[in-house]
C-alpha cells in the first residue's frame, strides 16, 4: 500500500512541476496577467517521474533561469509525502488522500517560493478553499476550527506585510500571509500554532545565516519565507497530534 501510494506521489509530483512552471508570473512585481506561456510545451513523457528531469536537462522549460534539479527534487519530496501519509493515516483512506494532496500543494509552494521568491495566489487560494471545504471531514476538527485557523494565520502575518508596505521596505510578502491562512484552514487553530512555531524558528535561523553573511561582506539576499512556513505546516500536518500529546504528557 505504502509503495503504491508513493509511486502515485511521483506522478503527482510531475504534475506539480508543470504547475510550478506555469503559475508564477515571469516578474513577481508585475501586476498584470500571469505569463501562462513562459514554459515551453511539454512532450507527454515529460510529465512522467524522472523523465521530467531528463527533458529539462535537454531543453530548458522556462524563459527564466531553469533549475533541472527542482523537477527531480519536487517529485521525490511529493512521493515521500504520499508514502508518509499512507503510513500515518492508513486507517482512513479519505484523510490519507487529503493529507497527501495538501502536502503536495505545500511542497510545490515551497519550491516555487524558493525558486522565484514569490507565492502565487492562484495556487495558495485554491489550497485554502479546498481545506475549508474538506474541514467537516477531518477527524477531531470541527469546521469552525478550520475557519478560525485560517483567520488566525492571516492575522499573524498580514500586519507585517502591511507595515512593510507603509515603510516602503518589504518585510514579508502578501503570499506568506495567505499561505499561513491556508495552513490554518488545513490544520485548525491548535495545530496551526505548532506549524507556525516550527516555521518561524527555522526561518529565524535562516535569517541569522543571511545576516551573518552580510556582516562578512556578502551580498544581501531576499529570504524566501514560504519554504519554512510550509515545512512547519508539513510537520504539524503529519505529527501535530503526537507533538501535542507529548507536550501535555498524555
Amino acid at each position: 500500500m505504502e509503495f503504491a501510494f508513493s509511486i502515485a506521489g511521483l506522478f503527482v509530483g510531475g504534475l506539480m512541476n508543470a504547475v510550478s512552471d506555469r503559475v508564477p508570473p515571469l516578474n513577481p512585481e508585475y501586476d498584470g496577467p500571469f505569463i501562462a506561456d513562459r514554459a515551453r510545451s511539454l512532450r507527454w513523457w515529460e510529465y512522467l517521474p524522472v523523465l521530467s528531469f531528463v527533458g529539462a536537462r535537454q531543453a530548458p522549460r522556462m524563459q527564466i533561469a531553469n533549475r533541472p534539479w527542482r523537477y527531480l527534487a519536487l517529485e521525490i519530496a511529493t512521493a515521500g509525502a504520499f508514502w508518509l501519509a499512507a503510513v500515518r493515516f492508513e486507517d482512513n483512506t479519505a484523510v490519507m488522500i487529503a493529507v497527501a494532496l495538501f502536502a503536495a500543494a505545500l511542497i510545490s509552494l515551497a519550491f516555487i517560493d524558493l525558486e522565484t521568491k514569490y507565492l502565487p495566489f492562484k495556487l495558495v487560494w485554491p489550497t485554502g478553499i479546498a481545506a475549508l471545504a474538506f474541514a467537516p471531514f477531518w477527524p477531531e476538527l470541527v469546521w469552525w476550527q478550520s475557519l478560525a485557523g485560517a483567520a488566525a494565520g492571516f492575522a499573524a502575518f498580514y500586519p507585517i506585510y502591511w507595515l512593510g508596505l507603509r515603510m516602503n521596505r518589504p518585510l514579508m510578502g502578501g503570499g506568506d500571509a495567505y499561505l499561513a491562512a491556508a495552513m490554518g484552514a488545513i490544520l485548525g487553530l491548535q495545530m496551526l500554532f505548532i506549524g507556525l512555531y516550527i516555521g518561524v524558528v527555522i526561518g529565524g535561523v535562516a535569517a541569522l545565516i543571511v545576516l551573518s553573511g552580510r556582516l562578512f561582506g556578502r551580498q544581501e539576499r531576499v529570504i524566501a519565507y514560504g519554504p519554512y512556513l510550509a515545512t512547519g505546516g508539513l510537520v504539524a500536518l503529519y505529527f501535530g497530534r503526537p507533538i501535542v500529546d507529548f507536550v501535555v504528557g498524555t
